[in-house]
């Protein structure tokens, strides 16, 4: 998928502000649909607005600023996902989606005037940092962020590798503010890990997926190749972690579910234009031959995880084991604009194969585990797609065939802990035992199989 027209599935996490002039592009782009005269008068008055602002204030802003934050405003206005992004910006987001680029590897949000962790990416400094999903990044650099807008944070973490950023944040359970000293470098997404476990059920292939960039399908694949290998035969089953994957591409989302399935319906996109309304179903060819598969959730799995999630989970071809997700159901199309960057803007809705749209709601996991056992703090509570600003209702659900009855969940389900233990042993990545979802994972994996 190629971004002319492209569906960009990705949350909250590049902010936009614009340049160049408004009426003359909105009429060349309207066409026969342009403005009526009520919207030359709106217009009319903003620029009355502006002429004032250019006279009267207290200093003489550029205008180029005045047109950028305003284009900006008026996009924010309709929902935390349509954006402007100026030349540099844009040309950064293809750079991302490619799977590389500059920086500490965070995805933020804004979230009550406060800058917050959507996910850290795998392998990158703000991963190997310790930086989690949720935290609040109070100071950059010894200066506050209260207030500050979300791309002039990203602008300050940002900066020439191998310089240092100290950044103090607020964790939930945690009392006092966390000092962090990172080392920018060049970001390469690394989107798929996979590890073999040897289980005394059999072995069990693990499989890390971090982000939709446009490598996401072949190197699912390519991953599940390396683990059959490293079995010399079959594989016990699967367990496919989703946890704080931000999304991406819908191509890629829609292509890793039909990795794992045979048939039916993966998901649907409804507009403001039925003709552009589309429906994608799997083909025959589940690469992993039928193995049971449990798939991974937090709060950070959104967009295009969260289709994959709803994809397997409503076929009845995996069990979702987790927290809820993070309920993003919008889609934006990227649209360049002649040497000024380019809009993203919300074109649909995606539905799953439920006829129900996550908007807000997120999925649901069968079996219930959080990954600490800390009680949760009303402020600092899980950040969600309702959380944000101007975020979408969720919309009606179309009328569909009913799905699969789903079976029952295996006896070890109701073994298996909604929080760890007091003593379970603090989270260190380079650690599986220390994963206390994924030890849970594994442990329902197993009772799939001997319910087979």
């Amino acid at each position: 998928m190629r971004l002319r027209g492209g569906l960009l599935l990705s949350g909250v996490f590049l902010g936009g502000l614009a340049l160049g002039t408004v009426a003359q592009p909105l009429t060349r782009a309207m066409g026969q649909n342009a403005p009526s005269d009520s919207t030359y008068q709106q217009l009319s008055l903003f620029g009355d607005v502006l002429t004032q602002v250019k006279q009267n204030y207290v200093m003489d802003p550029p205008s180029d600023k005045l047109i950028y934050n305003a284009i900006n405003g008026m996009l924010s206005g309709l929902d935390p996902h349509s954006s402007y992004m100026n030349a540099k910006q844009y040309a950064d987001m293809q750079v991302q989606t490619s799977g590389q680029f500059g920086g500490l590897g965070l995805e933020v949000t804004e979230k009550d005037g406060l800058i917050e962790v959507i996910a850290p990416i795998d392998g990158t400094p703000g991963a190997r940092a310790g930086i989690k999903h949720n935290d609040i990044i109070l100071e950059i650099n010894g200066h506050s962020t209260d207030g500050l807008a979300l791309d002039d944070a990203v602008a300050k973490m940002r900066g020439t590798p191998g310089t240092q950023i100290t950044l103090t944040i607020k964790r939930n359970g945690v009392n006092t503010p966390i000092h962090v000293t990172l080392t920018r470098e060049v970001v390469k997404i690394e989107d798929v890990k996979s590890k073999l476990f040897n289980t005394p059920d059999g072995p069990v292939g693990y499989i890390r997926l971090s982000s939709f960039d446009e490598n996401a399908d072949p190197h699912i694949r390519n991953a599940v190749n390396s683990l059959r290998q490293q079995a010399h035969g079959s594989i016990h089953g699967y367990i496919l972690d989703l946890r704080d994957n931000p999304g991406g591409l819908l191509d890629q989302a829609v292509a890793v579910s039909d990795d794992f399935l045979n048939s039916g319906e993966i998901v649907s996109t409804h507009g403001r234009h039925s003709q552009d309304d589309q429906v994608w179903y799997a083909q025959n060819g589940d690469v992993t031959n039928g193995a049971p598969i449990v798939i991974l959730t937090d709060a950070g799995t959104a967009s295009a995880a969260e289709i994959v999630t709803a994809a397997l989970q409503q076929n009845r071809r995996a069990l979702v084991l987790g927290t809820k997700t993070f309920g993003k159901g919008s889609v934006q199309t990227i649209m360049p604009i002649d040497n000024e960057g380019a809009l993203r803007l919300t074109t649909a809705l995606y539905f799953t194969p439920s006829g129900k749209s996550i908007q807000g709601y997120g999925v649901t996991p069968d079996v219930k585990v959080s990954d600490t056992n800390l009680p949760d703090d009303a402020f600092f509570a899980q950040l969600r797609e309702t959380d944000l600003l101007n975020s979408f209702a969720n919309p009606t659900g179309q009328a569909v065939a009913p799905l699969p009855a789903a079976p029952p969940l295996p006896a070890v389900a109701s073994q298996i802990q909604a929080k760890p233990p007091q003593n379970w042993p603090a989270f260190d990545p380079t650690k599986p035992d220390t994963d206390f979802q994924l030890q849970m994972g594994i442990k329902l994996l197993d009772g799939m199989t001997r319910a087979q």
